[in-house]
């Protein structure tokens, strides 16, 4: 979603689609590339994996390209849409490994701070090595080191950028960090069956590597479990699906909130089941700044460290208190406690959370979420979608969850790709193999009668006296009705007939199934 040009961009097979966000089915022209492998099927097609904005003028962009990923830049300013190209013609490319998948059926995320590419991915043909890495920009290029086994087949689900730094002038003076979120394989846990856990990772942005040790590695690199579960229940929900970063705004991120789709790996644990969790940043602080867990190398069991550990604290950014002690980066750290992180990257404390919604029998795939302000007070708006193509509209009302809405976006059952929240439209963009389609945050104008639209509880719709509209519409000092916490219609309502009815979908969205090609990508 670019704000900058007014754009939507969506990677796909073998395309590349700008989108006019004023119309979506409108698209922006520009040449094409031949294609020449016909002999591919399927997985040899270049896959896009990673779209993101550089720059005000430029994107970047990576492909599988048939199991050799490659990475581009695409002027995207001024009306243009074209990849970079030599003085030669040759588009301009850049290796992809370490940044992109060999195989599009591997997980991965990635993300842009400050011109800077920090990817979660596979960096082998054969998909078993893991890593995190960092490229682009000014600084050296770095790496989780395989050997130590900092991630153990992790599956990618996301990533997020979190400027811990501000406000500026701030007496802590953190830096700035980069979490990511995934299931791996939990080699701390010595049980008959694989268990697979959900992790929360985080680096440093300034982190430059170690001078002797950790050269061109991650001094930074530490890693938590997250454990979403009824407390009564032994089987959790372990396979964390996909994460929504909640940040109230770029100053205030103490008052973030991690909020994640989970499904079992356990038939007892509700397979084919769902559940949403969230975290708190105070309750990932907490664990990033307590106890480490250590491996014993010739039992391989893990178990709490219990004894003192070195100065500065291994793992943590540097902070005003660590320049004071004459440390001003990662290479300047002593040997000591970078010896200590090689081995001591996994915290003691797991990040608990219990179910805020549970659904038997729904599979969730991806999850985006709204702070809205109501009538009387703010709610998070989930949501949710689904491996058949629903969307679940839910709210938190006195520590229970409310499905408000579902639709059905595509005509053939399919699964929920990915979810973009277009906060200022009001308006959200979800994808799926085969389409895309733009639905409306609020769809307030399916409520008929004050009875209808209270019952609702709908954040975003309030009863004027008329109609229900949408209440961020509402001019100052109305007195439109909304009862999201009790629905109580004989206060908000006269009598009015109430017609118990599912909520309709928006006669406005735009379903692009048959999408015309705008970029191909066979040949970079």
């Amino acid at each position: 979603l670019s704000k900058e040009d007014n754009m939507l961009y969506v990677g796909a097979r073998e395309t590349l689609l700008a989108l006019n966000l004023s119309d979506i089915s409108r698209l922006r022209r520009d040449v094409s590339a031949p294609g020449e492998k016909e002999r591919c099927k399927t997985d040899c097609f270049n896959y896009i994996k990673i779209l993101l904005r550089v720059n005000a003028t430029h994107l970047y962009v990576c492909g599988t390209y048939a199991f050799s990923p490659i990475c581009a830049y695409i002027v995207s300013h001024t009306g243009n849409f074209s990849l970079v190209r030599a003085e030669t013609g040759e588009i301009v490319t850049e290796d992809g490994r370490s940044r992109c998948p060999f195989n599009p059926e591997y997980k991965s995320t990635a993300i842009i701070a400050d011109g800077e590419l920090y990817a979660g991915t596979v960096s082998n043909f054969q998909g078993n090595e893991p890593i995190i890495y960092k490229s682009l920009g000014q600084g050296s290029a770095l790496k989780t080191e395989n050997s130590l086994n900092w991630l153990q087949d992790p599956a990618f689900v996301g990533s997020a950028y979190i400027q811990e730094s501000l406000p500026v002038g701030n007496p802590v003076g953190d830096d700035d960090k980069i979490y990511f979120f995934f299931s791996e394989a939990g080699k701390e846990f010595d049980f008959f069956d694989n268990t697979i856990v959900s992790r929360i990772a985080r680096v440093c942005k300034g982190d430059k590597g170690g001078e002797r040790v950790l050269q061109k590695k991650w001094t930074t690199f530490l890693k938590a479990q997250l454990l979403c579960s009824l407390p009564d229940d032994g089987f959790p929900f372990n396979i964390i699906q996909d994460m929504f970063v909640l940040t109230p705004s770029k100053e205030d991120w103490k008052n973030t909130v991690f909020y994640g789709v989970f499904t079992s790996q356990w038939y007892k644990g509700a397979s084919g089941s769902s559940a949403v969790c969230s975290f708190t940043m105070d309750q990932v602080e907490r664990a990033f700044t307590g106890r480490y867990r250590e491996v014993n190398r010739e039992t391989q069991q893990w178990y709490t460290y219990n004894h003192p550990v070195p100065e500065p604290r291994p793992g943590a950014c540097v902070t005003n208190a660590v320049r004071s002690a004459g440390i001003s980066s990662s290479l300047h750290m002593p040997d000591k406690v970078l010896n200590f992180v090689k081995d001591h990257f996994l915290m003691d404390s797991v990040i608990r959370s219990q179910p805020l919604l549970l659904k038997r029998s729904v599979r969730y795939t991806q999850i985006a979420v709204h702070r809205v302000r109501a009538a009387r007070r703010d709610y998070d708006v989930l949501f949710i979608g689904t491996d058949e193509g629903r969307l679940h509209k839910a709210i938190n009302v006195n520590g229970k969850m409310h499905i408000i809405e579902e639709l059905v976006l595509f005509p053939e059952s399919q699964p929920v790709q990915h979810i973009e929240l277009d906060t200022d439209k009001g308006l959200l963009y979800v994808s799926s193999f085969s389409g895309l389609v733009e639905v409306a945050v609020a769809n307030c104008s399916n409520y008929q009668s004050c009875g209808e639209c209270v019952l609702s509880r709908d954040p975003y719709c309030a009863w004027t006296g008329r109609q229900c509209a949408d209440v961020r519409q509402a001019p100052a000092g109305s007195h439109w009705q909304q009862d999201v916490d009790g629905a109580d219609t004989s206060a908000s309502c006269n009598k009015t007939t109430i017609n118990p009815r599912m909520a309709r979908p928006s006669s406005s969205r735009e379903f692009l199934q048959e999408i015309l090609q705008v970029m191909r990508f066979s040949v970079f």
